[in-house]
């Protein structure tokens, strides 16, 4: 397991991470395989019907088969997510959804037999070159102050109340929103 980690190009802290929790779910794996392989001797010793003692047999072992290929399939998709958030790098997405697409989609495509031998970078960047809206503008407008919204602190709520008809009308054709603001006090 650590030579195709190291042959991912991944560094060895996070080849370590990686490890451990692979050791801990094989621990918990041998643990619940162990509870399991008791039951199944219990079974044996106190079942007087075999056919029934079969079917739980069975029913036991398809379990662990079915247990270990969830958790093995888990333990790959990890991995593949993994080395996939590594070719992202610094690469900001306009939200987590985008996120997702992306990497559900560079995983998709790397099961396609068509890009046999493409890595995971050269399919993010088939995926992403030349479209828009997928990474945050990192030259974004910061949102600053209109002159109406520091109009407000010019006009106070006894200033809106001592205006005439047509100063409210004025006000409310400039800046509606402090005009309702303080209409609706």
């Amino acid at each position: 397991m650590r030579e195709f980690l190291k042959g991912l190009d991944l560094d060895s802290e996070l080849i370590d991470t990686i490890m451990a929790e692979h050791g801990k779910l094989v621990t918990k794996d041998k643990e619940e395989l162990q509870t399991l392989k008791s039951q199944i001797k219990e079974l044996k010793e106190n079942s007087k019907n075999a056919d029934e003692l079969q079917t739980k047999y069975d029913e036991l072992v398809k379990k662990v088969e079915e247990e270990t290929a969830t958790k093995k399939a888990k333990e790959e998709d990890d991995i593949l997510t993994n080395n996939i958030n590594e070719v992202f790098g610094d690469k900001k997405f306009v939200n987590e959804f985008t996120k997702n697409a992306i990497m559900n989609e560079i995983k998709t495509a790397l099961k396609d037999a068509n890009n046999m031998g493409k890595s995971a970078k050269d399919l993010f960047e088939e995926i992403t070159n030349g479209k828009d809206g997928i990474f945050e503008n990192p030259n974004q407008i910061q949102d600053m102050p209109s002159i109406d919204e520091n109009f407000e602190s010019a006009v106070s709520k006894d200033d809106f109340d001592k205006m005439s008809y047509k100063e409210r009308l004025d006000l409310k054709n400039t800046n509606p929103e402090l005009f309702n603001k303080y209409n609706n006090m």
